[in-house]
Parts: C-alpha cells; structure tokens; sequence
C-alpha cells in the first residue's frame, strides 16, 4: 500500500509516519510540502493513497482534491482535519476525497479510512483496467519502425508509408505515433504545431478515455492523424512502458493502422514498442556500422525479453550500387526476414517534398511504387490476385509473336527431274513472280505510310498534351500552397494572387486567378497551349488548399 502525504507541518508528520509503520505493508512514498508539488509527486510515484492537510497550501484543500481526483481517479484521498464537522465530511467528499481524518490521530480511526480508501482503490483500478481490456478488443493493426541508429532515415520511411497507405485506402483511419523522444521528427517533416503530446497522455494514463486520446492527435491536412512527442525534452519522463500500454490499447481502438517512429535509440519506451506491435520494421543501411548497430540492438530487445532477432523484419534503406558494402550482404548478417523491396538512394527525388515539409510534394512514380510494395510484404496491401495473374499471362500468350519463318523467307525448292531447260523456265517464272510480289508489298508499304503520319502526329500532339496538363497540375498545386500561407498571414486575396503569379513561371501565371471560399483558397490556372475542347482536353485546372489563420 503506496501512500502519498501532504502537508507541511513537520510535527503532525512525525505522528502521522509513526502511526502508518505500524500498518502492515504501508509505504510513504513521499511527502509534498504545497498542493502543486503533491500533485507532481502523484504523477511521479502513482501512490494508492493520498492523505491531505487542510492547510495545505497555496491552493485550498477542496480545490486540491479536485485536482487530484481529476488527474487521478483510482487514488483514495483522504483529508486530515481537525473539525470533524458534518458539514466538513459531506464537503470534502463532495470534492473527491474518501473521508476525513480527525486531529489528534487515533490508530483505530486511521487505520480504519486507510484500509477502506485502499480497498475503493483496489476496486476502481480493476474498473478502469477493465474498461482498457473492452477497448483492447477492436484491435488496429501497430507498425513499428525502429532504426539501426540514427540517420537512416526511419521517420522519412514511417511518415510516407502511412501516407502511401492512406491514399491508397482513403476508408481507413491511419495514425503516425512519434516515439522518438530524443529528436522527434514527424511533427518537422508533416510541418504541425502541437499544444498537446503524448505526455499530456501519459500524465493521466490511469485515466484514459477515448475522447481524452482524440483531444491529445493533431489532424494533418492529408488525413493523418499525428500524436507527437513532447517539445519540451523534460516531459519525457512521463513516458513510461505503464504509461503506453493503455494509450495504444486505446489508439488500437480508434484506428485501423498505427504507424510508430520508435527512433533510432535503445529506451524503455522503444522496448514496450516492440513489445507491443504487431509488426517491427528495423530501417539499416548497406554499411558496416549500421549492421553492427542493429545487431546490437536486436540483441539488447532479446536480453529485455520483448522479441527475438528471427522475428523482426529488416529494410534496407538508401541503397547505393557501387558501394564496397553491398546490399545482398545483410541478410547473411542476420536472422530476421529482409525485405525484398530495398530502398535506393533518393536524396534527389526527396529533397523538394523535405523542403516543402509534406510527402504529397514527391511527385516520383517509383518511389509510391516501392512504399506500395513495402507494404504489400508487410501484408497491409493484398496481392494482386491468381486469377488476374492467370488471364495476364494468357493475354501475353495471344500477343506472343509466331515462330520465325525458315532463312531465306521460302520453303526449299524441290528438286526437278526434268530436262536443264525446263527446270531454267520453271526458275524463271519464279523470278518474276517474287518481283511481282515485292513490287506489291512496296506499293502496301507506301500506303500504309501514308495513312500512319497524320496518326503518329496526333499522338505525339496528345502526348505532349498530357506533358502540359501534368505541368499545369503541379505548377497549380504549388501555386495553391503559395497563394494559401499568403493568405493565411495577410488575409488579402489579392496579395495571395500577386504572389502566387510571382513565383510562377509566365507560361502558366499569365491566366491565373485565386478565389477565397471560406477557409480554402482556390487558384485557377489555364492549361497552355491547350488543345480542342471538342477533343476532351482540358482548358483549365484547379486546385485548393485550407487555409490556417496565423494573424
């Protein structure tokens, strides 16, 4: 029985501690000399029992037991007072507390709202443990990225997996946890601004609920959902492995998938992450010392008992062909599963979405490609079924070209017993029908060439159509993040339009025009050079952006 006090006067100290040690299996946690270090220590040494003066200060007593009954529901408060007054019990349990503790101490009356404030506290802990295990019951799928060490780019993969999967699966709930307490950088890569964290939850995860989870995500414009690691580095300490488990019970709960940056360092926290996921995903390297890092973490997760080397998957990031290292050598160094997708090295392709601080800015095929394909050996996408891979590869089989005809374009000639001038007017007469024919197919060819040029230039006209439309389409999407923060801080549209007619090149800025509806700019740009509207090709495009005040 863990017990929290209090108070500021020494000498009733002195009598209360003397009076608890003759309890069985009491402990005193501590002693808090004001209210707003009685509620401090409550987070640190989460006490069974917590026994309050009266004149406990700065806060009044009633003010304090709310407090603590707020943070902590499964605490058993008591209040020492030296009026034991009906209306001094009926008041102070109205606030929370359990009962009251009459001044001078006696055993019996302590020893008696001691044991029955422990056994209400014993009661309401099971309660909420089994409102955790009911929610536990609808369980989202956890993925968890951990790095070899730091730099391998394990939030880089984290943040555009889950949003690879979320536009892929615009149904599904999908929420990126950032447990990487010393760096933490979700929230730098998705560019959000937090006022809650998972501290805030961690503070009263004795308490949680699922509105109290939804109040601590932020929402990405994309669709993500974000709980971040706090700003402060010294909040952290509130993040304990007691602390998670009910947060991701309840987060399982509220979502399909949750994606965990557990960062690239061996903590507590990272543990109970791989504990808890149903999947771990160690990002590494092609070099030396990452392989020898996540060796050595594989075997630090092994000596702590959360899961072994054979179990985690593996993915090879920023793989470079003419490394000394290569990538084919790390699964000889280990005994987890590597995955078949590796990753090249795409500083090039990322920059630009990196410096734009959202992953929508990639605009390379291949690179959604490969985050598709991680997924899919992480079984979060289905695989392209049999029977569909059956009829592909009979549709190949019709187009397969026929067997090439024997050298020469003819069958041999039979051999004629005729006399020497029969078998000279027999080749003769062969000759002149080759010609004959090959004059024909001449005369084929020609036409066909003919008929073929005005359908080779459409198409290459539509082709470069589609070039424009793609550039428009991206020249109006950057156009629309311009013109939206412009707005955001000056609330001027046609400060907005100025700008973003600035930063866009003349060919597609001449026609633009920005529209403000509400809290989304719109920017309306005309597609250059575009061809027939009667052909079905596009004359403008459009694009819009939500907009968050920052006067």
């Amino acid at each position: 029985m863990r017990v929290l006090i209090g108070m500021a006067n020494s000498d009733v100290e002195a009598d209360l501690r003397q009076l608890l040690e003759e309890l069985d299996g009491t402990e005193v946690v501590g002693v808090a000399p004001t209210s707003s270090d009685l509620l401090d220590y409550a987070d640190r040494f989460t006490p069974d029992i917590c026994l309050i003066h009266e004149n406990l200060g700065p806060e009044p007593v009633h003010q304090t037991l709310r407090d603590l009954g707020v943070r902590h529901p499964s605490i058993g408060l008591l209040q020492i007072s030296s009026d034991r007054m009906p209306t001094t019990v009926i008041r102070a349990m109205e606030n929370g507390a359990r009962g009251v503790i009459a001044l001078p101490f006696s055993f019996e009356d302590l020893s008696a709202k001691v044991l029955q404030a422990h056994e209400w506290s014993t009661h309401m802990k099971q309660v909420l443990m089994g409102a955790i295990a009911q929610a536990s019951g609808s369980r989202g799928q956890i993925l968890g990225f951990v790095g070899a060490k730091g730099g391998v780019g394990t939030t880089t993969m984290a943040t555009h997996l889950a949003m690879d999967h979320l536009m892929k699966n615009p149904t599904q709930k999908v929420c990126v946890v950032d447990l990487d307490l010393e760096k933490g950088d979700v929230s730098a890569i998705l560019e959000v601004r937090q006022t809650v964290s998972l501290a805030d939850l961690a503070k009263v995860h004795q308490d949680l609920s699922v509105s109290t989870v939804l109040d601590a995500i932020v929402q990405h414009e994309s669709g993500l959902s974000l709980l971040l690691t706090p700003a402060d580095v010294r909040l952290t300490e509130f993040i304990t492995p007691d602390s998670l488990r009910p947060i991701f019970a309840l987060l399982r709960r509220e979502f399909d998938l949750i994606v965990v940056d557990g960062g690239g360092a061996v903590t507590p926290s990272q543990a109970t992450l791989v504990e808890l996921a149903d999947e771990v995903v160690v990002v590494t390297t092609s070099d030396v010392l990452a392989v020898r890092a996540m060796r050595k973490r594989m075997l630090a997760w092994e000596a702590l008992g959360v899961t072994t080397e054979s179990s985690a998957r593996i993915i090879v990031n920023k793989v470079d062909r003419s490394s000394i290292f290569p990538a084919s050598a790390v699964p000889q160094l280990t005994s987890g599963s590597v995955l078949e997708a590796s990753v090249p090295v795409s500083a090039r392709a990322l920059e630009g979405a990196m410096n734009e601080r959202d992953p929508r800015g990639v605009t390379e095929v291949a690179w959604w490609r490969l985050m598709t394909d991680i997924r899919r050996e992480l079984g979060l996408e289905a695989d392209v079924p049999a029977q569909a891979r059956r009829g592909r590869r009979s549709d190949e089989a019709k187009g397969a070209p026929e067997p090439t005809p024997p050298a020469g374009g003819r069958e041999p000639e039979r051999e004629s017993h005729e006399p020497d001038g029969g078998r000279r007017r027999r080749g003769s007469r062969r000759t002149k029908g080759r010609r004959a024919k090959a004059d024909a197919e001449r005369g084929q060819i020609a036409l066909e060439n003919v008929t073929m040029l005005p359908l080779t230039i459409f198409m290459a006209l539509a082709a470069w159509q589609i070039v424009v439309i793609g550039l428009t389409f991206v020249m109006s999407g950057h156009a629309s993040r311009v013109a939206a923060r412009e707005y955001s801080v000056t609330g001027s549209r046609e400060a907005a339009q100025t700008l973003a007619r600035d930063t866009t090149p003349w060919a597609f800025g001449d026609g633009l025009d920005v529209s403000v509806n509400g809290d989304r700019v719109t920017v309306r740009m005309d597609v250059p050079a575009a061809g027939p509207a009667a052909l079905g090709f596009p004359q403008t495009l459009t694009s819009s952006r939500a907009v968050v005040s920052e006067r």
